[in-house]
């Protein structure tokens, strides 16, 4: 392993023992992570800091105004009522609830752009229902998670894994070819939160004031203009006419222009936290990539499996895919995962389209940090989390996540 890729690993590690200590405020531990990188020469000084622009960020934050925009014109406060109204005011309904919603959003659209599209509906609903926050968005995202594995589009990893295959002339994967995968891990996933996540899910008391969850007063016009805007950029995130995070800022736009919420009000949603712990995992991340430290550390783990049963050789790549994406986001880790997936396939006789999927698959389990998912990461400021809470609430659905995820791709490929 290279200098660099030393220096990444040791940044990682000192990055998540700050992030969980919290001596230290959010913005200068993500401020200080590409700081890190580039004085120590593990990133380019000119690019370090680029990922505060990137497009999830720019999704992310534009969404916040259309949020925003949401709650300004009572549409919110409409829709937690209309759904409140399906599912009841208890603390289990309104979870059971906005998982199941998640997830069916989810599996046809963007993990992450679902999350930051249900976030205020979701926070209007608390409010309505006295359920915290705390409580309602951290469902929110693994469940935005989980529906990401029921189809190709479902997560970002997918399209990545997707790719490989077919430049080493493998066939790819149909679009339903992830659901009798996907399905199980989501049907699994909404009753372990009903049945026992929701007693895991933190307590917490979050500032509604600070993220402006007031429902406001009720203008039917506006509430239809923003109604129309939130679809129109649903639609552009289903069909992809235009990029996501380009659709979110045209709508953080509309909003603004057609008086659903004041420009005042709009800078006032953006969340600095959030900002600089999404730009500075991110460049992390992509350090770990490019210094092959995290290839070097899962290659050695690899060791020799071709005297091993197939179901053993795809729990352990599952298993590696698992683990490394609790710390690393998803599409990256799939980039360095797929090339060694269809090498230990070849070496073992097995079809590397199984091995493919579980990278694929297993890229969509972060559920034990707030690391290595967009949903993670967008809500961890909001729920006021804290690392152990993710792990908390993750661990126990991680282990049937892999139990589910072997056996199905097992069964699906090699049986």
């Amino acid at each position: 392993m290279t200098t660099k890729g030393i220096i990444a690993i040791v940044i990682f590690i000192i990055a998540v023992i700050l992030l969980i200590s919290k001596k230290f405020h959010p913005v200068l531990i993500g401020a200080s992570i590409p700081t890190a990188l580039a004085l120590f020469g593990v990133l380019d000084p000119k690019t370090a800091f680029s990922d505060f622009a990137n497009t999830t960020v720019v999704f992310f934050m534009s969404l916040l105004v259309v949020g925003g925009a949401i709650f300004n014109t009572g549409l919110a406060d409409f829709l937690g009522e209309k759904i409140i109204g399906l599912i009841g005011r208890s603390e289990k309904g309104v979870v059971l609830g906005t998982s199941f919603v998640s997830i069916l959003l989810s599996s046809f659209l963007n993990d992450t752009g679902t999350t930051g599209c249900l976030m205020p509906i979701a926070g209007a609903m608390g409010k309505k229902s006295g359920v915290k926050l705390s409580k309602i968005y951290m469902a929110l995202a693994f469940a935005a998670s989980m529906g990401g594995t029921v189809t190709l589009i479902g997560g970002g990893s997918h399209i990545v894994a997707q790719g490989f295959l077919e430049d080493a002339g493998i066939r790819g994967f149909s679009f339903f070819e992830f659901t009798p995968i996907g399905l199980p891990i989501a049907i699994a996933g909404l009753i372990y939160i009903y049945f026992y996540g929701v007693n895991k899910l933190p307590n917490k008391d979050v500032n509604e004031e600070a993220q402006n969850i007031q429902l406001a007063e009720k203008d039917p016009i506006k509430m239809t203009i923003v109604a129309l805007i939130f679809v129109g950029i649903v639609i552009c995130m289903a069909t992809k006419i235009i990029p996501m995070h380009l659709a979110a800022a045209l709508g953080a736009i509309l909003v603004v222009l057609t008086g659903c919420i004041s420009t005042e009000d709009a800078v006032k949603q953006f969340s600095v936290s959030t900002l600089f712990l999404v730009a500075g995992i991110f460049p992390l991340s992509k350090a770990l990539s490019e210094t092959g430290a995290a290839e070097f550390l899962i290659s050695k783990m690899s060791g020799s499996l071709s005297t091993l049963p197939p179901i053993i050789i795809v729990a352990f790549v599952l298993g590696i895919a698992v683990i490394g994406t609790q710390f690393m986001m998803g599409t990256s880790l799939t980039a360095i995962l797929c090339p060694i997936a269809i090498l230990i396939a070849e070496s073992t006789n097995i079809d590397p389209r199984a091995l493919v999927m579980c990278v694929a698959i297993g890229t969509s389990g972060a559920f034990c940090t707030p690391f290595g998912t967009g949903p993670n990461l967008l809500v961890w400021e909001a729920g006021g989390y804290e690392f152990k809470d993710y792990f908390r609430v993750g661990f126990p659905y991680t282990i049937i996540f892999f139990l589910i995820g072997t056996v199905t791709i097992y069964l699906q490929y090699l049986a």
